[in-house]
């Protein structure tokens, strides 16, 4: 029999994921990321120990949508508003705590890979899909 549940930590990082995409750093708060994944606010501090840990998570899970190396875009591409309106926000709103987050995740290529997200991200304006 096979077990489809969704481990507490999954259920934490996809609540992290949808609200810090919607709201940002600043405007999520820990207590609904624990809502919105059903759990106490103790257990995301258990799985992840701050919030500038899961916001690190939640970045590099949105990076790899556009670093992939498969990735290819295209106009009817789905699903990549939100991840995009999140990296500009937090590039404009939070610049210093994105790219200290960039230098964490790809220390020796950091200031490479936010040249990259400029360059993606003027590409999706000129497809229209920002």
């Amino acid at each position: 029999m096979k077990n489809n549940k969704i481990s507490t930590e999954d259920k934490i990082l996809n609540s992290a994921y949808k609200i810090f995409l919607l709201f940002g750093y600043h405007g999520t708060t820990i207590q609904q990321i624990a809502m919105q994944a059903g759990v106490n606010k103790s257990a995301v501090h258990y799985y992840f120990r701050s919030k500038e840990r899961l916001y690190t998570k939640v970045v590099k899970k949105v990076l790899e949508l556009y670093f992939d190396a498969n990735v290819e875009i295209n106009t009817t591409r789905k699903g990549i508003e939100k991840p995009t309106w999140f990296l500009v926000s937090e590039l404009y709103n939070n610049k210093n705590l994105f790219e200290g987050t960039l230098k964490e995740i790809y220390p020796d290529d950091w200031d490479g890979k936010l040249r990259d997200l400029a360059n993606w991200i003027q590409l999706l304006d000129c497809y229209g899909i920002r």
